[in-house]
C-alpha cells in the first residue's frame, strides 16, 4: 500500500521525519542497515536527510531493517500522527496497531459479512474507543492476576497434627 501523495500537503516529508527520527533513536548505526535494507550507503543517507524521495517501500525496508514495526509506525504517519510514531514504536504499541490493522478487514467480514454497506463512518470513534476499553481491562486483569501470584504464598511442609 503506497504512502506517496497520501499525505495532506502531497509530500513525503512526514515518511521522511518519521523514518529518520525512529532510526535515530534506535542506537542502529546506518552502516549496519544497508545490507539488510537493500540500499547503498548514499541512497539511505539522502533518503534519511530527505534529500532525495522516499518511496514507502524504502521506509518499510529500512525500518524492518531496524527491527521497528514498520507498517504501524507509518500508519500514524499516514494518519497524521507522526508525534506517536515515535513513541509508539519503542512500546510495542505499533506493533499492536499493525496486527490489528492486518487482521482487522477478516475479522470484519467474518462478523459483517454482506452488510458491510450498512457500516455508518461515523461508527469509527466509537468503535475505537470500546477496542480501547477492552484492552484496558483485559491489561487490568493481567495486572490483578500478577499481583495476586506475586503474593502467592505457598505452605511448604504442612504439618499434621
Amino acid at each position: 500500500m503506497p504512502l506517496e501523495n497520501s499525505f495532506a500537503d502531497g509530500s513525503d516529508a512526514p515518511l521522511h521525519r518519521v523514518v529518520a527520527d525512529l532510526i535515530g533513536t534506535s542506537g542502529i548505526a546506518q552502516r549496519d542497515l544497508l545490507a539488510r535494507a537493500g540500499l547503498s550507503k548514499d541512497q539511505l543517507s539522502r533518503a534519511l536527510k530527505g534529500s532525495r524521495h522516499l518511496s514507502s517501500e524504502e521506509a518499510i525496508a529500512i525500518l524492518a531493517a531496524a527491527g521497528l514495526p514498520a507498517r504501524g509506525a507509518l500508519t500514524l504517519a499516514l494518519f497524521g500522527r507522526q508525534d506517536l510514531a515515535g513513541e509508539w514504536a519503542r512500546s510495542g504499541m505499533a506493533a499492536f496497531l499493525e496486527t490489528l490493522v492486518a487482521a482487522l478487514p477478516d475479522a470484519l467480514a467474518a462478523e459483517i459479512g454482506e452488510t458491510s454497506d450498512r457500516v455508518d463512518p461515523r461508527w469509527g470513534p466509537q468503535a475505537a474507543r470500546f477496542v480501547a476499553q477492552r484492552i484496558a481491562h483485559h491489561i487490568a486483569e493481567l495486572v490483578e492476576r500478577e499481583e495476586r501470584l506475586g503474593e502467592f504464598k505457598p505452605v511448604i511442609g504442612r504439618s499434621s497434627g
